[in-house]
């Protein structure tokens, strides 16, 4: 499992207003103040717009940021059972390309400063990174070898080492749901392109912001260093 539960580390769910634009549903979490014109857009992971995500979007929203938490997954009914392989099932039903259009619609006309995405929104966000969208770009381990679909993008490694829009990526070196392999290649290609700003943490696995609330030091640490970053980069 990526994410679920919300960790002490972020404030309670706050309240937020539903709304629908570019055929897209969101969660709408008002910022602190609320005339903020800061707009950024959360891409979940594949189980959807849990409590996790619901207390980021007011995290964010506390830190002055209007927080749009996009709902790709209510259309296609609720999950029977909280499994990866029941998330996968209902995520195949989604259309990668055609969501990707959605969210670059949806960044123009609600003037969308920042994208924050993990696992398969860290997927998005690379997609958005390729299409050279204007605007500040954070994934959270995202799977650089891509993710089947029907209407599937380009496989990242395909494209990452000519990718040109700048894009801020955190990832951990002992993720084996993206492969650790996959994840070196992608260390190694950053290594080369000066657009992706890679934080690679050590010892850390897929889902590790989770993990602002562990006992172990070196794997809280990597988890509030990498919020430190995601913060520092959608403001730049």
């Amino acid at each position: 499992m990526c994410h679920n539960d919300k960790p002490k580390a972020f404030p309670a769910p706050g309240t937020y207003q539903r709304k629908e634009a570019e055929g897209l549903k969101v969660w709408a979490f008002d910022s602190q103040p609320s005339d903020s014109s800061k707009r950024v857009m959360i891409l979940t992971d594949i189980y959807g717009c849990n409590e996790f995500y619901q207390s980021f979007a007011t995290y964010l929203a506390s830190k002055g940021w209007q927080a749009d938490l996009i709902d790709l997954f209510t259309d296609l009914g609720e999950l029977e059972e909280i499994t990866r392989e029941a998330a996968f099932e209902r995520r195949h039903k989604l259309r990668d390309r055609q969501v990707c259009d959605q969210l670059q619609s949806y960044i123009a006309s609600q003037e969308v400063s920042a994208v924050v995405g993990f696992c398969l929104g860290g997927n998005y966000v690379l997609e958005l990174a390729k299409r050279k969208v204007d605007v500040n770009l954070v994934g959270y381990y995202p799977f650089p070898a891509g993710l089947p679909n029907e209407d599937g993008n380009q496989v990242p490694l395909e494209y990452l080492a000519q990718l040109e829009k700048s894009v801020t990526v955190l990832v951990g070196d002992s993720d084996d749901s993206a492969g650790r392999d996959t994840i070196a290649k992608l260390a190694e290609i950053a290594q080369s392109n000066q657009a992706i700003d890679l934080h690679m943490y050590q010892e850390s696995g897929h889902g590790f912001l989770a993990q602002l609330d562990s006992d172990d030091d070196t794997l809280r640490k990597n988890a509030e260093d990498s919020l430190v970053v995601c913060l520092q980069a959608i403001d730049q």
